[in-house]
């Protein structure tokens, strides 16, 4: 089976700005699959599609699908 590696990243704050507007690099995974999760919202709930990655410590994460790239 072929590993797809990618690049995971994340939100952060920039100084004196109230929303997040910097994606920054966090480490790399390995790609497993698709997956689906959700939140809860004042007028129900909105689902939204992941990428279920696993950590080179083994943690596997369900992660945003815009916050990961696919390594080439």
């Amino acid at each position: 089976m072929e590993t797809r590696k990618v690049v995971v990243y994340e939100w952060k704050k920039e100084k004196e700005k109230t929303c997040f507007k910097k994606k920054v690099r966090v480490r790399e995974g390995i790609f497993h699959q698709f997956g689906v999760d959700y939140e809860e919202l004042e007028m129900g709930s909105g689902n939204y599609t992941t990428a279920i990655v696993e950590m080179p410590d083994g943690e596997i994460k369900n992660i945003p699908v815009g916050l990961v790239v696919f390594k080439s």
